[in-house]
């Protein structure tokens, strides 16, 4: 599961390239990490929240072979909840090989490997305290967001107050791509955003992503 490069199925899997996200790194196949199409061996390494971060971003900077806009589309399935990254895959057509993101096969027979510290967090990371409740920012602050809806190869990034309901959120998101409001469905931390939701109350913070998916009239 630690392979991390597209192929087709008859290239040699020895040739795959192993990704290596510290010397010490281990995966516990008895503990499942994640559920639905993100369930997973858990794992452990000694690394850092933004150490694995930067990892993840190194990982979709470098992915050169394949469709782009398959990775694409599995970037957000990877960063979507289960039944939100199910629903990617669905509609790109892109078959799970191993009934979780970690084989994936697209329409033309190709293979996109996916390593599991891509798709779930370690059992701990190093040097981070647990804390008991996030805390909810009570300041009125200009935020931007980056919309992210798959397949689509740029976020569209909205400058908001995180006071806003995310109802504004939505009308705004709307009228840049040219759709009706009730079109639009946004989804943060595994979760859909609900209309009557002030952004601060959601964890909505400067920077964050969040996904987006588009109904049919």
């Amino acid at each position: 599961m630690g392979n991390f490069c597209a192929r087709s199925e008859a290239e040699d899997p020895s040739t795959i390239a192993k990704v290596v996200i510290g010397e010490d790194y281990k995966e516990f196949p008895d503990k499942i990490a994640g559920s639905g199409v993100k369930a997973t061996p858990a794992w452990q390494a000694t690394v850092t929240r933004a150490q694995l971060n930067q990892k993840r971003d190194e990982f979709w900077r470098s992915r050169t072979e394949g469709n782009r806009r398959v990775w694409m589309a599995i970037k957000a399935a990877v960063e979507a909840d289960p039944a939100t990254a199910l629903s990617i895959l669905q509609n790109m057509k892109i078959k799970m090989k191993t009934g979780n993101l970690t084989i994936l096969e697209d329409d033309h027979g190709i293979i996109y490997s996916i390593p599991v510290f891509m798709i779930n967090n370690p059992l701990n990371f190093h040097n981070e305290k647990k804390h008991k409740g996030r805390i909810i920012n009570d300041r009125e602050e200009n935020i931007k967001v980056r919309i992210r809806r798959a397949g689509v190869g740029e976020d569209e990034v909205i400058e908001i107050m995180n006071t806003a309901k995310v109802e504004e959120l939505r009308k705004i998101y709307a009228d840049k791509v040219k759709v009706m409001p009730c079109q639009v469905r946004l989804f943060y931390d595994g979760k859909e955003m609900k209309d009557h939701c002030i952004l601060s109350a959601l964890y909505i913070e400067d920077g964050v992503v969040i996904m987006v998916f588009l109904k049919s009239l």
